[in-house]
C-alpha cells in the first residue's frame, strides 16, 4: 500500500496540473459496474435533517461551510483550500436537488448533512488535539506552511472520503427499507465531481496558489481525469468499508474495522504530506494576499 501511495504522490503534479482548464472528458462510470454486497437495512438510521428532509437542509450545510471557510480564507490559512473545495462541490450538489437526478433524494440529503458534520467535528476537535489522525496530519501540514495547494486538496479529500465517508454512509444506511441498494446514488456523485473539478482548479489557482495555474497550461484533460479517477477509487473503497462496518457482527468487530479505516486514511495522509513545501509558503501567502486585495 505504501508503494502505491508513493507512486500516486509522485504523479500528483501531473494529475492536478498537466493540462489546460475546460477540457474534462467527463466521468467514465466504471464504479457503477461493481455490484454492492447484500447488507441489512439500518434499523436506526441517522436523520440529521429530520424525518422529512428537504433541500433547505443542504442550504444550511452551505451556510455552515461558508462560516467555516470565510475566516480561514481571510487569513490565507492553507486549510481554506479544502474548505473552498468542499463548499464548491456542495453547491454543485445542491443544484441537482428536486430535478429527478437522485433515486433516493431523502437519503442523499441526510448523507450530505451527516457527512459535513464529520468535517465540522474534525475542524473543532483539531483545536483540542482530538481530531481523527488523518485530519490531524492534514491540518498540521497546512497550518505549518508545509504544503502546496495540490497537497491541501488531496489531504482534505483523503481524510473526508477515506476516513469520514464510510462512517456517514453506514450511519445513514446503505439500503432502503425494501433492501434496494443506494449505491447508484453513491456512484452518481462521481458525475458531480467530474463537472466541478475544473472550476475548483481555477478558483484555487486564482485565490491561493499560482502553482496550479502555472502548471495547468497544456491542451489535454490529464489533470481532471487523473484527479477524478483517484477520487472515484477512494469513494469506491469508502463504500466497501461502509459495507464492512454495516456487516460487523459485534461492537468489537466494528471497532476493528474502524481502526483499519483510520490506519489506512492516516497512511495516505502521511504520504501525501511527506513532501515539504515550506520553502514555497511565503510565495503562496503573497499570492493569496494579493488576490484578496484585488477583490
Amino acid at each position: 500500500m505504501r508503494k502505491l501511495a508513493v507512486a500516486v504522490l509522485a504523479l500528483m503534479p501531473l494529475v492536478m496540473g498537466a493540462a489546460e482548464a475546460d477540457h474534462p472528458l467527463g466521468n467514465v462510470p466504471w464504479s457503477a459496474l461493481l455490484p454492492p454486497r447484500a447488507v441489512p437495512a439500518n434499523e436506526n438510521p441517522a436523520e440529521p435533517c429530520g424525518e422529512s428532509p428537504t433541500a433547505a437542509c443542504v442550504d444550511g450545510v452551505i451556510v455552515d461551510m461558508i462560516e467555516n471557510w470565510e475566516p480561514i480564507d481571510a487569513a490565507c490559512d492553507a486549510r481554506a483550500v479544502f474548505a473552498l473545495t468542499y463548499l464548491l462541490t456542495t453547491e454543485a450538489f445542491r443544484e441537482t436537488l428536486d430535478t429527478g437526478f437522485w433515486q433516493d433524494q431523502d437519503a442523499i440529503i441526510q448523507l450530505d448533512r451527516e457527512f459535513a458534520d464529520l468535517f465540522f467535528a474534525a475542524t473543532d476537535a483539531y483545536d483540542d488535539g482530538s481530531a481523527p489522525l488523518a485530519w490531524t496530519v492534514a491540518f498540521d501540514a497546512a497550518t505549518a506552511g508545509r504544503t502546496n495547494a495540490v497537497q491541501d486538496v488531496f489531504l482534505g479529500m483523503n481524510a473526508h472520503i477515506q476516513r469520514d465517508l464510510p462512517v456517514a454512509l453506514a450511519a445513514v444506511g446503505l439500503v432502503k427499507a425494501d433492501g434496494t441498494s443506494r449505491k447508484p446514488d453513491h456512484d452518481a456523485v462521481n458525475g458531480i465531481l467530474a463537472g466541478v473539478l475544473d472550476h475548483i482548479e481555477d478558483e484555487i489557482g486564482r485565490r491561493y496558489d499560482p502553482l496550479i495555474t502555472f502548471a495547468d497550461a497544456s491542451p489535454s484533460p490529464v489533470d481532471e481525469m487523473g484527479a477524478l479517477e483517484m477520487l472515484k477509487l477512494w469513494r469506491e473503497i469508502a463504500w466497501r468499508n461502509a459495507e464492512r462496518l454495516t456487516l460487523a457482527r459485534s461492537d468489537a468487530e466494528r471497532a476493528q474495522v474502524m481502526e483499519q479505516i483510520e490506519t489506512y486514511a492516516t497512511l495516505w495522509a502521511q504520504t501525501i504530506a511527506a513532501a515539504d513545501f515550506g520553502w514555497y509558503s511565503a510565495r503562496r501567502f503573497d499570492h493569496c494576499s494579493a488576490a484578496h486585495a484585488a477583490a
